[in-house]
């Protein structure tokens, strides 16, 4: 068990709460939890944690981290759906010389799912009579859709498939070109996200439901005891790709 950490949580949530719950089973101490009432800012960071973990709101994401890189303090970042302005983070991060992580899923089950779909294109592009979708479920309350996870997931098939060029929503007319990310939000689901392919003789289905949020806070929790002493801009596979490169 790594030394004990003073964490502030952003985001008291039930995201949050279980962040919180995970870190102090793992013998950290939490020094602050920010919400609405007690919002991130320059003074109420004068806690000094050694690191902050961050599941918020996609339109405060930005500032959030912005304060987080002026104060000096390591962060580990859970919200999404602010990814089109990552270029502008990792310049505010170099600039500042500070430390962030960031991943749309913390889940250790989702980042064995993206293993196994290593290689999967090239195979994929040997057998076109099957046809892959990128199907998902989450919560209604949930903001962002498609989420960030499924987003990663299509990312990295299109990456490997030829014949795929892009990814979009199947709202459009049936494109052979785009590999359709289906979406939906319904009641209080943690999060289900399907790799499915069909044959004319076969259906396959790689699927990863979350139990709970158990396993995203553990991620997360993690993320905050890798990313002590260290400086740059990161994602959880950076984390990851030392697990495996260290000797057993």
């Amino acid at each position: 068990m790594p030394d004990s950490l003073r964490i502030a949580v952003a985001g008291v949530g039930r995201m949050g709460q279980a962040v919180q719950e995970c870190a102090l089973s793992r013998g950290h101490t939490i020094v602050a939890r920010f919400d609405q009432s007690n919002p991130v800012t320059g003074d109420s960071l004068g806690c000094s944690p050694d690191v902050i973990i961050d599941f918020t709101q996609p339109n405060i994401a930005i500032s959030h981290i912005t304060r987080y890189c002026i104060a000096g303090i390591p962060a580990v970042i859970g919200t999404t759906g602010w990814y089109d302005r990552l270029s502008e983070v990792e310049e505010l991060v170099r600039s500042h010389q500070s430390g962030v992580l960031y991943s749309p899923n913390y889940s250790m089950g989702i980042q064995i799912l993206v293993r196994a779909l290593d290689g999967l294109g090239k195979l994929l592009d040997q057998l076109p009579e099957f046809d892959v979708v990128v199907q998902e479920l989450h919560h209604s309350a949930k903001l962002d859709s498609p989420s960030g996870t499924a987003i990663r997931l299509a990312e990295h098939l299109v990456q490997g498939l030829q014949r795929k060029h892009k990814w979009g929503d199947s709202s459009a007319p049936n494109d052979p070109y785009q590999l359709d990310v289906v979406t939906a939000r319904i009641g209080h689901v943690f999060g289900q996200h399907r790799i499915i392919m069909d044959g004319p003789a076969d259906h396959i289905v790689l699927e990863h439901t979350a139990k709970d949020r158990g396993g995203f806070a553990l991620g997360a929790v993690r993320a905050a005891e890798w990313i002590q002493g260290r400086t740059g801009f990161f994602t959880l596979e950076d984390m990851l790709a030392e697990w495996l490169a260290t000797p057993s």
